[in-house]
């Protein structure tokens, strides 16, 4: 018993070399179609042997096969010619993985001796080698054939596809093998579609395809988490080895389109990246132990109280709950920083300016530090409420506003203030915020285009803000400080007010930067870059930028009369948070400044003439020193 299931595996690898070399050479049509042929044999071999085992009858064994070879034999005779090979491709892919999972089921059954399901079939250590040695063996057969691009991401597949949970003894190790490796083929993916993006024509919806499987996979890994089931990640995986093949064989999908022109193609890609990482973040903290595994642990280790579902704002709060606490955990935030800073330090090394260089290299640090180690593994962690600066979004980051907290919460607010005065907002907006690192990397860079061609991206640009934006602006920071003053008089004991028993100042928080923050950020082709500065929404980011708007930060030109006879007007273009009229102001007085500007630099780097440069606290200091 030993044997036969190596017998079958062996045997079912040199059938699948014959077809798979004669299907990629396509020597000629009789040669392919007589290679299908024996594929399909293999097929009701496998599943004739199959129900001979759970029926006990070998009845089935022969009438499966006989009636194979009457009917595949007709065919093969018949068909003369093909004018399609992507349908070949497609039926060959198609019985190739049937065929690999009536063998993993036939295996199974030989050795446990009780019927196979869909998860004992695939989710065994006969079935993953078969499906990886041949896989391997396509690319090999087909690799001089492909272009880079889709050669790179057949590559990144075939390292994500072994690591089936159930052919190991813990599921963490390949759990976390498969997300670095996913991650490193969401880089690609950004990478390459980025490098593409002047051409009229990219390989997008090839990425868009092998998103969706990255996406399908994480989903099956969360739903193991709460249920126990790997029914659909093997799911994944299954679809994951036919677009291989088939992309292998085929090419890459004929279709083209820019993301850079196709707002619905952007968000497509934006939006499915989004859903992956989201899953990928519970995963892993369903793997560390941030979540409790099964839907009852889940629900317990959720950041806020879960609500039956007894009407629809109680549906509300437990999405907003569920979305939220995701996002915000400690494990997405890495997963989301390793992807993001790669991108923006591949965006650092293009920029020519040192002193954006500087920033953008502050910005990852920043991330890295402020973002991830204090909060979450530094001996400060515990003590951070009581601590300046560790609010890092203002009012509600670490909770409601009681005596015991003030020192460190209107220390936050002073030093962020004295910096935004010398500095500029950028201090916030352009290093120690989550945002610019989240829209400072090359693909989410190259999306301000957006800015200009959105609808509602048109009507934020200029440094002038529409009067809605200032309604936005004036609402939430009201709203905000009301719910201070609310939470402050709850800590004393004089009211009692909260929502479903959830401090209403840190609610806000986690609702504004848990929740409605990414929906800004998967939104950029309808509202273009750093929407949480050009809309207003960002209460932290406002507070900063008014303390900004009367201090010493502003923009400068070197000579007024370069802007007047520029042509391209590059820093415009460049900025993303879309003002366009600061040419205007360098030629009028020189200096341009801007509620809206956050420091971001890239007009700075753009500028063909090395003539625009910051000023702030640092000049004003050399101007008096000079007098």
């Amino acid at each position: 018993m030993f044997l036969l299931p190596i017998i079958i595996t062996v045997t079912m690898l040199l059938v699948m070399f014959y077809v798979i070399y004669e299907v990629e050479k396509w020597r000629s049509t009789r040669r392919v179609l007589l290679a299908l042929y024996v594929e399909g044999m293999m097929l009701t071999m496998n599943i004739g042997a199959y129900l001979y085992l759970i029926n006990n009858n070998p009845f089935y064994f022969l009438i499966t096969n006989s009636a194979y070879m009457i009917f595949g034999l007709y065919a093969l005779l018949n068909v003369k010619e093909v004018k399609r090979r992507q349908v070949v491709f497609g039926v060959f892919t198609l019985i190739m993985v049937i065929s690999e999972m009536a063998m993993g089921a036939l295996i199974y059954t030989l050795q446990i001796s009780i019927p196979a399901n869909i998860d004992t079939s695939v989710g065994n250590l006969y079935f993953v080698s078969v499906m990886i040695i041949e896989m391997a063996f396509t690319l090999i057969l087909s690799f001089r054939n492909l272009d880079k691009t889709l050669r790179n991401y057949l590559i990144g597949l075939l390292l994500l596809m072994p690591w089936f949970p159930q052919v190991f003894p813990s599921v963490n190790l390949p759990i976390w093998l498969s997300a670095i490796i996913m991650i490193g083929d969401t880089i690609l993916i950004y990478d390459s579609l980025y490098t593409q993006r002047l051409r009229a024509s990219q390989e997008t919806f090839t990425a868009i395809e092998l998103t969706s499987i990255f996406t399908l996979m994480m989903i099956g890994e969360f739903v193991f988490f709460l249920y126990n089931t790997l029914l659909v990640f093997d799911i994944s995986m299954i679809i994951g080895m036919m677009w291989f093949v088939y992309r292998a064989l085929a090419g890459p999908n004929p279709r083209k389109g820019n993301y850079a022109r196709n707002p619905l193609l952007a968000f497509t890609i934006i939006f499915l990246t989004f859903i992956m990482e989201f899953f990928m973040g519970g995963v892993l903290d369903f793997v560390e132990g941030v979540f409790s595994p099964r839907v009852s642990g889940f629900l317990s280790s959720l950041t806020l109280p879960w609500q039956p579902f007894t009407n629809p704002i109680n549906v509300l709060w437990d999405f907003i709950d569920i979305v939220g606490s995701v996002l915000g955990s400690i494990w997405f935030l890495i997963m989301m920083g390793i992807e993001m800073g790669f991108l923006a330090f591949k965006k650092m090394l293009e920029m020519r300016v040192k002193e954006v260089k500087v920033r953008m290299g502050l910005m990852i640090l920043a991330y890295a530090l402020y973002t991830i180690y204090i909060p979450m593994f530094s001996p400060l962690s515990d003590h951070l409420p009581y601590i300046p600066y560790m609010w890092s979004m203002g009012i509600g980051t670490l909770g409601g506003v009681s005596n015991s907290v003030l020192l460190g919460l209107i220390g936050t607010y002073v030093i962020y203030a004295v910096l935004s005065f010398l500095f500029g907002s950028r201090n916030l907006c352009a290093i120690t915020c989550t945002a610019p690192l989240m829209y400072q990397g090359t693909f989410y860079d190259s999306l301000k285009v957006y800015n200009r061609t959105s609808k509602v991206g048109r009507k934020l640009m200029t440094s002038r803000r529409p009067d809605w934006v200032k309604v936005i602006t004036l609402s939430v920071s009201i709203v905000v400080l009301i719910a201070a003053i609310i939470s402050y008089l709850n800590s004393l004991g004089i009211i009692s007010f909260t929502i479903f028993s959830t401090d209403i100042t840190f609610l806000i928080y986690f609702v504004w930067f848990d929740v409605i923050w990414y929906l800004l950020f998967i939104s950029i082709p309808f509202l273009g870059t750093f929407a949480c500065v050009t809309t207003g929404y960002c209460y932290w980011g406002v507070f900063n930028q008014a303390v900004s708007s009367v201090g010493l930060f502003r923009l400068k030109v070197k000579d007024p009369m370069i802007c007047v006879n520029c042509k391209t007007v590059d820093c415009a273009f460049a900025c993303p948070v879309g003002i366009t009229d600061m040419r205007g102001w360098f030629i009028k007085k020189g200096e341009f400044k801007s509620f809206k500007c956050v420091g971001i630099g890239e007009c700075v780097n753009a500028c063909p003439y090395d003539n625009i440069y910051f000023y702030d606290v640092r000049q004003w200091i050399k101007e008096r020193f000079k007098h």
